[in-house]
């Protein structure tokens, strides 16, 4: 579309046009915005028409890999990101002075080596700035904590930051890497194994989300030269169950080496010396969407990232150990 000469004023922008804007500009389509939104792709498009129509210029352009800013479209988006980071902080700062004393909930989920070892820290000093903050705490394994983000009903995940198609429209801002490695119980018939080859015909229990499941088969078996194990590979949901469940039988899983740390007291679980190496993995803030974040959850962060510094240093030594196995980035 072509700007075109007019002496009529333009109609004044509208806030929802703003907010639209800059949803399918980061997410990079209606549809993902609509998700990310809660609104309709209709009402998304409808809103996003006018303003063209309105200021006789357009401001996407359809491309092979979804749509793309034409300059106007770059230019006005700029202002719309300040106008809709400036209303955010004034809905802010109203919401805190409205809910002084009042109760507010926030909805958390946690990757289960940081529950274990930073949480308790955490939950200590932002229950002591924010006593009237309810919180609802989640496992925050990807196949569970991805769509509940998704859904709108989890505010904020410290957990594995997506990568690729598994990451669609979350955001994740790294803070934490870590290794993985591929863990049985103590006394496992193959636990002097030294090669995935080895393991090829046992059982193996695994999170993922579909999105993630091939990068993680990859990771594991195919860049190894393996195939995947057809039929042996299970899904689990829960961190305890996977632990449990490896603890007692002959299941084999790939676990984190901060969460094997936290689970080394007990005996129960061992990694194995395999030859193979395998890629890290990042720990992060995980999102949906690019927006700001609610109050409650910028100062949870602010005191998960105070609680990293203080606890790099802690003589307690199941942190110490969780600490010489992570690298913190930020």
């Amino acid at each position: 579309m072509t700007s075109l000469p007019s002496t009529a004023a333009a109609p004044a922008m509208k806030l929802h046009q703003m907010r639209y804007l800059v949803a399918v500009a980061g997410c990079g389509s209606v549809r993902a915005a609509s998700r990310s939104l809660g609104v309709t792709q209709s009402a998304i498009t409808q809103a996003l028409r006018e303003l063209e129509e309105g200021h006789r210029l357009a401001l996407f352009e359809r491309q092979s890999s979804g749509i793309a800013l034409t300059p106007a479209g770059h230019a006005l988006l700029r202002h719309a990101q300040l106008i809709t980071a400036q209303i955010a902080q004034a809905e802010d700062e109203m919401a805190r002075l409205r809910g002084h004393g009042a109760a507010t909930r926030l909805s958390v989920g946690v990757t289960p080596w940081v529950g274990q070892s930073l949480l308790p820290h955490v939950l200590r000093s932002f229950r002591a700035e924010l006593p009237q903050v309810r919180l609802e705490l989640f496992e925050g394994l990807s196949a569970v904590a991805h769509p509940r983000l998704r859904e709108g009903t989890m505010d904020l995940l410290i957990g594995r930051v997506p990568q690729g198609a598994s990451a669609g429209d979350l955001h994740g801002m790294p803070l934490l890497r870590y290794e993985a490695t591929v863990v049985a119980r103590a006394g496992h018939p193959l636990a002097g194994a030294r090669s995935l080859a080895a393991l090829t015909d046992c059982d193996w229990l695994l999170n993922y989300t579909p999105p993630e499941e091939e990068a993680l088969v990859q990771r594991i078996f195919l860049r190894h030269g393996l195939p995947v194990p057809a039929g042996r590979i299970h899904l689990v949901h829960s961190a305890s169950l996977l632990l449990h469940l490896v603890a007692h039988s002959d299941m084999l899983s790939f676990c984190p080496w901060p969460l094997i740390e936290c689970s080394a007291p007990q005996g129960r679980i061992v990694p194995l010396a395999l030859r193979e190496q395998f890629e890290p993995h990042t720990v992060g803030v995980v999102q949906r969407g690019h927006g700001r974040l609610p109050w409650p959850a910028e100062r949870f962060v602010h005191h998960l990232m105070e609680q990293v510094r203080a606890c790099r240093h802690s003589p307690d030594p199941v942190l110490q150990r969780v600490f010489r196995s992570i690298d913190v980035l930020a």
